[in-house]
């Protein structure tokens, strides 16, 4: 016995005399004899500090008393990240380690342990995890909630089986299972394709779990549910394209397939059954052959991104952009417009003196979808703009260039707009004032709340010199517009994200709203926090896409519905008369 653990010539070894020479299985037994050799107590922070010390010797002699002095303050600044219990023959582990969520390496070899407590799961930031040569026969679920573990050694241990959940370590670069009783599927998958082989496998055999509760809807007003209120939604869904297995390697193959997808995307909008959708990297060739299909009972208005001009028909149908749909029988289409911000910007003087806009703006081709629609039955109108923003961070420049535009060109639509025949009763709601258009601007905006784009959107204006430009120079005047506009869920604490991977969690996706035409009603709520924990990133089982869909229910404020003739219109006034001359009367009697 070693440590009071098995001896290691007694241990499964997953190697035989056919797979012996095989690259795979030589590293493990590599890896195992070092690991066999590391028993001892710290042997790992015994080993790091000799290697230190070492390395200060060396360069000890060039160094002033100065600059040792300064070499120490900033080693005890710094945060240590490694700790090693290896070779101590820990039985149980305190659940107090596991709020050391700073942690990068943890080294738990060479005990008595019989479980690792699923609690580990919070050290998020590990790298490196040692396990091995403990009397563990199992592994909790738990560990697969680990998003940045490159490195899992769990040999000597008396491990059969591996939890599919370990499918979802997808930035794990060594598993090392030697010297345990392991299922001979997993042995087959590591001898074939090394440790991404076992994951992909294991990922891929992963059961759907229960779906989350239902997200709950927010109400901001007591009334109930009338005519005069539209459901709108905004909904980035991940275009077939970009859903790539190298980008979302933790979602299970069969998961990330645009067959599953689509069927669980177009679910989500028709159970919400919304008046206005919305929708963001919609594909050309899946506008007309699935969401127009799938979307019957509505009518949709789609522009490709800017280079679907360059390309052939047949290239055109991978390009993706914005979708705007529309419920057939409650809106008629009045008018649709094209916002194409390199092309706009190219097209200003104001913007063609300025390298940058050459340089870093007309190299993204993101474009914005403008409607204008008119309710059926009451005559009113609303314009909805439908938008995709750059990604890339590194250009958050661009992203401000780009709003600026998008609202600029609505107001310019919208001076256009009321220069057309519309109905009298709407012509009369607007008193000449392009403001007073209820306006709705939605989409992924790929900024957070402390971005310029927010903040140039919600408070009208943006200076030329904002951190969020770069540097980059794009004009020497404050950048304003005319529109009140607000965050539909600005009041709403529980949206944690709209956009849910390994590396980004935060709010992307906006429904903005002119808060002097419109009063937003309800909004539906964030995603089940107990779901979450079990959550490495979108897409999964129950989310399609990297984004998850925004509801809200708004009004238009302030207005005389126009459905009402003036003779109806009379008959009220009549019988609001007759009412106050009975309550004369009845008071002449008192």
């Amino acid at each position: 016995m070693a440590n009071g653990n098995i001896n290691p010539t007694h241990l499964s070894s997953i190697a035989n005399n056919s797979n012996s020479k095989n690259i795979h299985i030589q590293k493990q037994l590599e890896l195992a004899k070092k690991s066999r050799n590391s028993s001892s107590p710290h042997h790992n922070a015994r080993v790091a500090a000799a290697v230190a010390r070492a390395s200060n010797s060396t360069h000890g002699n060039n160094n002033s008393n100065n600059s040792n002095s300064s070499n120490n303050s900033e080693k005890e600044d710094k945060q240590w990240t490694v700790l090693d219990f290896g070779g101590m023959a820990i039985k149980n582990i305190s659940l107090e380690l596991f709020k050391y969520t700073f942690l990068t390496t943890l080294y738990l070899n060479h005990n008595k342990l019989l479980f690792i407590p699923p609690e580990i799961s919070n050290l998020k930031n590990l790298n490196v995890l040692d396990i091995s040569g403990n009397k563990l026969t199992f592994l909790p679920p738990e560990m697969g909630l680990l998003p940045e573990l490159k490195e899992l050694y769990m040999f000597d241990n008396i491990i059969a089986e591996l939890p599919n959940e370990f499918g979802f370590l997808f930035k794990l670069e060594i598993l090392g299972i030697e010297g345990n009783p392991i299922n001979e599927k997993i042995v087959q998958h590591l001898q074939q394709d090394g440790t991404q082989g076992v994951i992909v496998y294991l990922r891929d055999k992963c059961q759907v779990p229960r779906p989350p509760e239902k997200r709950k809807w927010i109400s901001f007003d007591d009334e109930q549910m009338m005519d005069d209120r539209y459901l709108v939604m905004t909904y980035n869904v991940l275009c077939d394209k970009y859903a790539s297995a190298q980008t979302y390697a933790y979602t299970p193959s069969w998961v990330l397939n645009w067959e599953n997808r689509s069927k669980k995307i177009i679910k989500e909008i028709l159970e919400f059954s919304p008046d206005i959708v919305c929708l963001q990297e919609v594909e050309m060739g899946q506008f007309d052959e699935f969401f127009k299909p799938q979307l019957s009972e509505y009518n949709g208005v789609f522009w490709p991104k800017s280079r679907a001009k360059t390309m052939q028909e047949s290239e055109k149908k991978s390009v993706d952009g914005c979708a705007t749909f529309y419920k057939k029988e409650r809106f008629n289409l009045i008018e649709k417009d094209l916002i194409e911000f390199n092309q706009t910007a190219s097209q200003k003087p104001e913007y063609r003196k300025y390298e940058d806009v050459y340089n870093r703006v007309m190299l993204k081709d993101n474009i914005a979808v403008v409607t204008l629609l008119e309710d059926k039955k009451t005559n009113l109108c609303l314009i909805v703009a439908n938008t995709h923003l750059h990604w890339d961070p590194a250009f958050k420049d661009v992203k401000l260039v780009q709003a600026a535009i998008l609202i600029e060109e609505i107001e310019k639509y919208s001076e256009l707009y009321m220069k057309r025949p519309l109905r009298q009763q709407f012509t009369k709601y607007l008193q000449n004032d392009v403001t007073r258009f209820p306006l709705l601007v939605c989409g992924d905006f790929n900024s957070e709340e402390d971005s310029g784009v927010y903040e140039f959107l919600s408070k009208a204006k943006i200076s030329p010199d904002h951190e969020d430009y770069l540097g980059h120079s794009y004009g020497t005047e404050e950048v304003t517009h005319k529109f009140q506009l607000k965050s539909a869920y600005l009041e709403i604490d529980d949206l944690e994200f709209t956009n849910y991977t390994p590396g980004f969690k935060g709010v992307l996706d906006y429904i903005w709203y002119t808060s002097n035409t419109i009063k937003v009603t309800a909004a539906l709520g964030g995603i089940d926090k107990n779901y979450m924990k079990k959550v490495v990133g979108f897409p999964e089982f129950h989310f399609p896409s990297d984004h998850i869909p925004l509801i809200t229910q708004i009004k238009i404020k302030n207005q005389i519905p126009p459905h009402l003739n003036q003779g109806s219109m009379n008959r009220q006034a009549q019988a609001v008369q007759q009412q106050t001359a009975q309550q004369r009367r009845q008071m002449n009697m008192k």
